[in-house]
This record gives C-alpha cells, structure tokens and sequence, in this order.
C-alpha cells in the first residue's frame, strides 16, 4: 500500500485539480494500492473568521491582468482534469480553518475522501461558503456523518490546537504552498501534476 499524504487547502483550485488528476492516473496504473489522507494548510491564516470580500483580496494579492490569466489558466487545467465548472461566483474568499476540522473528524468517521470531495465540489462548482458552519453541517450530513455530533464538535473548541499544530507541522516540514503530495513519508511532489506525470510516478512505485 502507498500511502500518500496531501497538503492542501479548501479553498486552492490547484488542489482540485490536483485530486481529479490523481483520480485520473490510479486508472490507467493497474494493480496498485494508494491510501490518501488530506493534512492541513491555509494559504492565508490570518483571514478573518467571516471571510474577505473577494473583489478586496483579489486587489491585495494580484494585478487584474495577472488575475485574469491565473483564472483562465485554471478553468483550461480544470476542464483537462474533467471538472467541467469551476466558476466560484461567491462574492467573498471564506476562512477556511473549520472545513478542515471537519476534514479532521472525517478520518474517524470513515469518510474521508467523501467530504473531502463534497467540500471542493460545495466551493468551486455550487459557489457555497465553506466557512459557514451550516454549509459544512448539511456535508458533513450527506457523507452519512451524525449532524447533532458533528454541531456539538464545532461548538466545541477542543480539538483547535490540533488543527493548528498540524498545519504548524507541515510547515515546519518545508511545505511552502499547496498541493503537496508526501508520498510513504518520504517523496514529496508540490504543485498539481499533469496526470502523465503522475502515471509515471505510481509506475515507479509499484515496482518497488
């Protein structure tokens, strides 16, 4: 079994993309073993619990040309990928701490890669705020998790130190941006591979 770890961020298209490529290139590799288990990141920890206004973040982070050129990029990445519509019209970027304890708690709840799948799917394709609780309530319903139980840990602030301490990790471990693939704890790929790429990859690592 190969076990792969993916740094990432909920709201970082490139992750997306990322996922699907990976889901992609298992099919064309038979015969081979890979576990995923998703590891926190946030590309900007000091967003405000409510989010930002997208049109302000834009501005503070990028040109408008360089903007447009980045979105075009990742809507021709995307349709190569298979996801036909990743047009995020929401009109704010949201804090994306909490989806990722809900990610957390997927892992015990043996719905991993469902949530994790439904939390891109809910933010780049249905436009949803992933930073509002009941957003990621009616996810955390539909990948068969109890509700009540998952309302209570939200209130609940327990497991926030290890949440952070875990994104602390990963960027005391070198990781500098997302996507990042540690793959057995030891290789470590950044950024979304074409599938090509991968393919080779998991070639090489399935004959070892």
């Amino acid at each position: 079994m190969i076990k792969i770890k993916v740094v990432s961020d909920t709201i970082c298209p490139w992750c997306y993309i990322g996922k699907r490529n990976f889901e992609l290139a298992l099919k064309l590799v038979p015969n081979i073993e890979v576990s995923f288990e998703y590891s926190t990141f946030q590309l900007d920890p000091s967003m405000p619990s409510e989010g930002i206004n997208r049109e302000q973040y834009v501005e503070r982070k990028f040109n408008k040309e360089h903007y447009k050129s980045i979105k075009e990029s990742i809507k021709n990445e995307a349709i190569k990928s298979g996801i036909s519509n990743i047009n995020n019209t929401l009109n704010k970027i949201p804090n994306t701490f909490n989806s990722h304890r809900l990610i957390y708690w997927s892992k015990e709840e043996n719905c991993h890669l469902e949530t994790v799948e439904m939390i891109f799917k809910s933010y780049f394709e249905e436009s949803k705020d992933i930073g509002d609780i009941n957003v990621l309530l009616d996810i955390a319903k539909k990948v068969g998790m109890d509700e009540e139980k998952i309302r209570n840990k939200f209130e609940n602030d327990d497991d926030r130190s290890i949440i952070i301490s875990e994104e602390q990790s990963n960027r005391e471990n070198g990781v500098m941006g997302v996507p990042a693939y540690i793959i057995d704890d030891g290789i470590t790929l950044t950024g979304s591979q074409p599938v090509d790429s991968i393919v080779k990859l998991l070639q090489h690592l399935n004959k070892n």
